[in-house]
């Protein structure tokens, strides 16, 4: 009796492997794809750049919510990317998505920001007021 196994039985010549959805590109620029294949993010660099402006932003406000130290001039980023978002959302594919997306990293860089300026005010001013109380005032 003959063993076979998987291995053995292995035919390169037959493809059955799961479909892989291929990109469809459209032959004249400015239509979008074709409904034969899956498309999952449509865009050009300046929705990009929104979106790593809002994923930037993100991990600013994790950041500074889990007071990981050294990385509180990241609201800079976000602040940055989406205002780069902003002006150029006229040329994206998606402008209406590309001016959310940068508002959302604005507004999440601008929280963050607040809040650590509102965190070194209030050091500044235990400082000062340790310093007012060994004196006498």
């Amino acid at each position: 009796m003959v063993s076979t196994t998987m291995q053995d039985n292995f035919d390169p010549t037959i493809d059955d492997s799961l479909p892989v959805p291929k990109p469809s590109i459209s032959s004249e620029p400015g239509l979008p794809p074709s409904s034969s294949g899956a498309t999952i993010f449509q865009g050009n660099s300046y929705d990009l750049v929104a979106f790593i402006g809002v994923v930037m932003g993100g991990m600013a406000l994790l950041s500074c919510v889990t007071l990981g130290m050294g990385q509180y001039c990241m609201p800079l980023l976000p602040i940055i990317l989406g205002i780069v978002g902003l002006v150029s959302a006229k040329d994206s594919l998606n402008p209406e998505r590309t001016r959310r997306l940068s508002w959302l990293s604005i507004g999440a860089g601008g929280v963050i920001l607040l809040l650590l300026l509102i965190v070194v005010g209030v050091y500044i001013g235990l400082v000062v007021l340790g310093i007012a109380a060994d004196n006498g005032f």
